[in-house]
Order: C-alpha cells, then structure tokens, then sequence
C-alpha cells in the first residue's frame, strides 16, 4: 500500500515536469522551423554556425586522442592555446562527443545541442516559476515565455547564447537555500553557476553579478541572514574552485585585453532597443527593425510586457518587487557605457573589461520579466477563478506568445553531406600544416576561415587560418601577407609558419581573380601542385611549398 502511495506521489510530480518538457520542446520546432525538420544538413546563415559545429568536433577528438591538449586547437597554427580565441562551449561538446563518436555528423550534433539548449532553457524557467507561484500555469506560461524570446530569434546562430538555462535553475537553487537554510541547495547554486560557465561564459559572468545580488535581496530581510548567505556562499566556493582550471587558458589569451569603450557602445543596447524586433519576426520585424543593429533588437512582445506589468497589481508580493528590481538594472547594465552602472564594472572588474557585446544583460532581464508574467498568469487567475475565462487563461496565453514570437521560416544554408574532393585528396598527402587561399582581411564584410575551419574536420591538420572570436595578432599579420599571394613576402610568411601545403579556392576569389592567382602560383618554381579538385564552391587546387 505504501508503495503505491509513493508511485503514485511521484507520478504526480513527474507529469508536471513532463508537461513542460513536451511544451518547450515543440515551442522551439515551432520557433525555428524549419530547423528540427533539416538538423543533418542545414544551419544558420552565417559564420558563426560553422565555427560552432567545429568546436563540438574538435571537443570530440581531442577527447578521444589527446585530452591533455584540448586547448591546442588545430587553427591559427602554429599559435598554442588557440581553443581558448574564444568560448570553448565545454558542455555541449562533451554531450555531444559521444554522438560524434556514433557516427552523427558535426553539423546534426550542432542543430540537437542548439535547439536542446532553447528548450532546456524553458524548462529551467518552469522550474523556477513553480516554486515562486506554487502554480503549474503560470510556470507553463513563464517557460513558454522564455522559450519564445525574440532573444532566442536575434541570437539564433549563437549556439552558447541559447544555453540559458542555468540562470533560472542557479536563481531557484539560491531561493531554495535561503527558503530551507540548505547547504545542499547552495552548493547546487554554485553547480549551476559552473554549468553556465562550461556553456557559455558570456551568461556566465553574467550570472555571476546577478546570483550574490539576488541572494542579498531574498536574504537581508531574514532573522537568520547570516545562516543563509554562509550557505550559499559554500555554493559560490564550490563554482570558483571548478571554474578556476576551465579559466586559465582565457586568463593566458586575455591578459591586457580591455575592450575599446566604442566597440562596447556598438554593441551595447538603446532605449529603443527594447522596442525593437528582430527582422525576422513576423507581426513586428518589419515594422520596428530598422531601428536596431546587431545584438539590438531586443523587444519582448506585448503578451510579455503586459503579464509583466499585471504582476505588480493588487499587492503583489515582496519577491515581485526583488525581480522588478532585477530587471532594471539589467536593462541598464545592458545599455553600457549610456546606463550607470556599467562603467563603473568597467572601470573596477576586469572581467567585464572584457566583454564586447554589453547588450547581452537583457538575458537576466528577460528571465526577471518571465517570472514577472508568471505572477501576471496567477493574477489573472485569481481574479477569473470560478468563471469560464479561468480555464482558458494558459491556452490564450500561450497562443498570444506564439503570434508574436513567430519568425519563421528561419535564413538557412545547405551543407554538402559528402566530404568536398579536395579535402579527401589533402587526407592522402604527408602530414603538414595547411593554409586556403583566399584569407580574406578581418574587416572585409566576408570571410571563409570558418568555412575551412569546419572542412578542417574532415583531416585535423594544423590550419594556419582560423574564425573564433579574437584572432591573435600574428593570423591578422598573415591575412596582410596573404593579399600578394605568390610574392616573395608571401612564401617567406608561409616558411616561417612552418607550412606545408596551400589550398587556392578559385571561385572565392573576388571578382575573378582566382584565375590569374592559379596561374602565378602554377608557373611558380617554389610550388609544386598535387591537383585539381572540387570544394564546396568550384575549383580548388593544392600546391606544396617546395624548401
């Protein structure tokens, strides 16, 4: 007997939770469709879905041949230390390593690990929500919420900026250690501050600012203050002492690095921002974006905001006012060196020295508006309880959600499934390290390093070129050299880089020049040609430096 009591108790937990998994994750097919319905073949259109498929292969061979040397990355030969140029997404790589090592392509593992992590953001939210309001709706409604952000749209070809979902959970842990003066919840505050950072270090630190601010507020209040902080911070010793060895290799790469305060304003949020939709949002893209620019179309939709703003009626609770007061000062934190509080991080906490894209603290106010409208949710409820309009609260608003957080169909371009020719013909040859041609200059509009970064793949060997987010100055100085391809200021780079081979792709070239730069490097004596052979664009040929 007790026995089915407690089957039946933890069913009764389960199916909640089931619930909300099956919600989030068909809100994302939705979201971004047709992505769920191409994950083998096609990704986002643009540079960075190719850097992302890389890493998570990358991650999955240096597992699998020599862990030791993870961040010895294959690109900007021979530069050491090169997987830490940017964030290394250790997370969803090692998730992903084993479906790698099964078979899956780089680019099906990429699509699971992206879409994964926007519904396993939702859930994060449910879980929070629930706690907050004791109430199933509203948490659905506050996960679909989440889900459903024109966040999600703007940074669609961001794989680490969708893995959000540790921000919610570290804010419910941190409720739960205070609620239950638990050590066991604040270590689990400090796990979750961990997982983020193995995710997504820009959200990391983040989060690191907002989980003590958030514990201040919930905890000051309390006769037992002191008993609750110690607890959660257990749990920020805990995420410092894991995050220590995951953070050398970024402190060796950084050391100096201060971003320019004009490339922070150019990716920082506007007051306007906040009532811009990105371009490819259905009901207000066409309308509002041209308003925006990169990282700054940032409007929630009008379901969001007013949810929201309801939650502050009829005297709302204390932990209402503590997230209103979240979401201010994200939004603020998001307009950088325009707000207030940013320059003064910027000008006493390295870390933040650091960041480019400041815009990117809308994700905490975003997840302070998803709890709000979770209290919005509950309000309206209480208000329509015992009328017919109550039953039909979570459906409307669900449906409201979806109208204005519709964008598709999503910009994708096709993968060749079959490994390109001439990447095939560079496996066959003797080991050495390679550089393509073009290696277009770091501020032209395109650029095809990420391209031949991921075919990179396909051989792992050493590539002289590379796409993460800092290249090191001694790659930027090889693109300059590069544009006289084959001078003799050219070939003497390649010899002092150590190179091997040169692989020239005639049709990315501009405006034809691959023609004439073929036939100068085919009459060249220090050159010698292994072939001709197709890439993904047109003709390819590899040539080998003669010493």
């Amino acid at each position: 007997m007790r026995s089915d009591q407690s089957r039946t108790h933890r069913l009764r937990h389960l199916i909640p939770l089931a619930r909300a998994a099956a919600l989030v994750s068909l809100l994302t097919v939705f979201l971004t469709w047709p992505q769920a319905g191409r994950a083998g073949s096609r990704i986002g259109d643009h540079r960075d879905p190719w850097f992302s498929a890389w890493r998570l292969a990358w991650i999955a061979h240096a597992l699998r041949t020599d862990p030791s040397h993870l961040y010895d990355a294959n690109i900007y030969f021979p530069e050491p230390n090169t997987f830490a140029f940017s964030d290394a997404v250790l997370l969803q790589g090692v998730l992903g390593a084993p479906l790698i090592w099964a078979g899956w392509s780089p680019v099906l593992v990429y699509n699971v690990m992206l879409l994964g992590g926007i519904a396993a953001a939702g859930f994060g939210m449910f879980v929070l929500v629930r706690h907050l309001t004791a109430n199933i709706d509203a948490a659905l409604a506050s996960a679909a919420l989440y889900t459903l952000l024109p966040y999600r749209v703007e940074h669609f070809v961001h794989l680490e900026m969708q893995w959000t979902v540790w921000i919610p959970l570290a804010f419910w842990a941190v409720h739960r250690a205070v609620d239950e003066s638990s050590w066991g919840f604040g270590v689990l505050a400090g796990l979750f501050a961990w997982l983020q950072l193995i995710s997504g270090m820009y959200n990391a630190v983040i989060l690191a600012l907002f989980l003590p601010v958030l514990t201040l507020l919930i905890a000051l209040p309390r006769p037992n203050r002191w008993t609750v902080l110690s607890r959660v911070a257990a749990g920020g010793i805990l995420a410092a002492a894991l995050a220590y060895p995951v953070s050398v290799p970024y402190i060796r790469n950084t050391e100096g690095l201060s971003r320019d305060p004009s490339v922070v304003a150019r990716f920082s949020a506007q007051p306007v921002s906040y009532v811009t939709a990105p371009r490819d949002n259905f009901l207000w893209g066409g309308a509002v974006s041209r308003f925006g620019g990169n990282e700054r179309h940032l409007f929630p939709g009008l379901t969001s905001l007013l949810l929201g703003a309801l939650a502050l009626a009829q005297r709302p609770r204390r932990i209402v006012w503590i997230y209103l007061a979240i979401g201010i000062m994200a939004v603020d934190l998001s307009l950088g060196f325009s707000g207030s509080l940013y320059p003064l991080l910027y000008r006493h906490a390295k870390p933040f020295q650091g960041l480019r894209a400041v815009a990117r603290f809308s994700v905490v106010a975003f997840t302070a508006l998803a709890v709000l409208a979770g209290f919005g949710v509950t309000y309206l409820q209480t208000r329509w309880r015992g009328t017919p309009a109550h039953s039909w609260i979570l459906a409307c608003t669900v449906a409201a959600l979806m109208a204005e957080g519709l964008s598709a169909p999503m910009r994708l371009i096709e993968i060749p499934s079959a490994t390109p020719s001439v990447y095939r013909a560079l496996q066959r040859l003797p080991s050495g390290a390679v550089v393509e041609l073009p290696a277009l200059r770091p501020e032209s509009a395109e650029g095809f390093d990420s391209r031949y970064q991921f075919w990179s793949s396909t051989h792992w060997r050493p590539l002289i070129n590379g796409y993460s987010g800092t290249a090191p100055a001694s790659y930027v100085e090889t693109q300059q050299r590069m544009q006289t391809f084959p001078d003799a200021q050219s070939l003497d780079r390649l010899a002092q880089l150590k190179a091997r081979y040169v692989i020239v792709h005639e049709q990315l070239f501009p405006r034809g020049a691959g023609a004439d730069v073929l036939a100068a490097t085919r009459g060249h004596t220090g050159l010698v040609s292994h072939g001709v052979y197709r890439d993904w664009a047109g003709i390819a040929e590899i040539f080998e430096l003669v010493r």
